[in-house]
């Protein structure tokens, strides 16, 4: 990073990385485990597949906070305008659509669009069924950032040769 103002901002936004990426891997397994712990002989095949669609998604979060962190590191020693840091936004993007995807399967599979609410207001809160949509919307920003940062890197390339 040229600019060593930044620099403690960075550093405070990769440990808070590094703590959700431990908060988030301790979650996972602990909630496996009483999961699994509590498994009934007749919905043995329902527990396990849940639990396949809960671990792929959080294992997905955890990849997306792991980017985050590699993007922040790149940006402290190179700058923001790499083509590693493209990469790792593009994969970003992919990971919410993937996360988009273990929504969707959840509601089909455990028949919860019978009872999708865009939207409810009650006396325990403010309850939404769009989850899926958060993360698609947000692959498809960040998908349309990496296109951006893919031509920044470019012209930050063509300059380079330019004397």
């Amino acid at each position: 990073m040229k600019d060593d103002k930044y620099k403690p901002m960075a550093i405070l936004l990769t440990y808070t990385l590094d703590i959700l990426m431990t908060f988030g891997g301790i979650a996972l397994i602990f909630i496996l485990y009483k999961t699994f712990s509590s498994i009934t002989e007749g919905n043995r095949l329902k527990y396990i597949f849940n639990s396949l669609i809960f671990f792929t998604g959080t294992s997905l979060l955890l990849a997306i906070l792991y980017e985050l962190r590699a993007i922040l590191k790149s940006v402290i020693k190179a700058g923001p305008f790499t083509m590693k840091n493209v990469k790792a936004l593009n994969l970003i993007a992919v990971f919410s659509f993937m996360i988009t995807i273990c929504y969707l399967i959840n509601y089909f599979y455990n028949n919860q669009f019978k009872s999708f609410q865009i939207i409810s207001i009650d006396a325990t809160g403010i309850h939404t069924d769009t989850e899926f949509l958060i993360f698609f919307f947000a692959g498809s920003l960040i998908l349309i950032l990496a296109k951006v940062y893919k031509i920044a890197v470019e012209v930050k390339e063509e300059n380079d040769f330019t004397i």
